[in-house]
């Protein structure tokens, strides 16, 4: 039984950390959707507003596509020209601001949705490792108030840019059904994990580091939410 409350309450807070994070991803679009608004009618010049957009998320666009960048070459995907900075989408093409790009080759299924997916797992590590030094005072080398001010804006260039474009996540879902095959076809097989790798993940440790995760993702959607609050008040003005 007691095994049995463990993998419950892993799952509760799994899921609770799945939730942020499409919460995130949501609040990332509609941030900048708005700060694109907002800077349009500022300046009244498309040109000045995707410079402005650039300066602003140029860090996390950098580590957006590098990170496609690096997870396609050591899969050995060949990729093209990179791009780093942003530009505003005409209506025909949905609309919105493309916050650069790289262009990978043609690949399998699988090796697409990881590429694809890796600014994610980038942008996490990033903001949770953050979250975790400040947290642990190891930011103690920056000054107080601009060791806040600058976790709050790794925070929001992360969190903003680390989500994949529906070209990036194009194959996901074969890739999950031929990754679903694969463990499968282990199970039926008889394969089986080390045991200390399946305690671990069954053990009070792993949710507790889950629970921390939890809890440190509320600092990057408190930032959005709080951002985006600011600017739709600026537009309605």
């Amino acid at each position: 039984m007691q095994g049995l409350s463990i993998i419950i309450e892993e799952m509760i807070f799994i899921g609770l950390f799945l939730l942020e994070l499409v919460i995130l991803f949501f609040f990332s679009w509609l941030v900048t959707s708005s700060l694109s608004q907002f800077f349009l009618r500022l300046t009244r010049s498309q040109n000045t507003t995707i410079q402005l957009l650039s300066l602003l998320f140029l860090p996390g666009v950098i580590i957006h596509e590098l990170a496609h960048l690096l997870v396609a070459g050591l899969l050995f995907v060949p990729v093209g020209e990179i791009e780093f900075f942003p530009q505003i989408k005409d209506p025909p093409a949905g609309g919105g601001v493309k916050l650069g790009s790289v262009a990978i080759g043609k690949t399998d299924p699988l090796r697409r949705a990881i590429i694809g997916v890796a600014p994610v797992f980038a942008g996490l590590a990033i903001m949770l490792g953050s979250l975790f030094y400040l947290s642990s005072a190891q930011f103690a080398f920056i000054p107080f108030p601009w060791n806040i001010i600058f976790l709050v804006y790794v925070l929001f260039t992360i969190g903003n840019t680390m989500f994949s474009s529906r070209k990036d996540v194009e194959g996901l879902l074969e890739a999950l059904i031929v990754g679903a095959i694969i463990l499968f076809g282990l199970y039926f097989i008889g394969f089986s994990l080390p045991q200390g790798f399946v305690n671990y993940f069954s053990s009070k440790e792993f949710i507790e580091l889950i629970k921390t995760a939890d809890l440190f993702m509320l600092a990057p959607l408190g930032t959005d939410i709080f951002i985006y609050g600011v600017a739709r008040m600026l537009i309605k003005r």
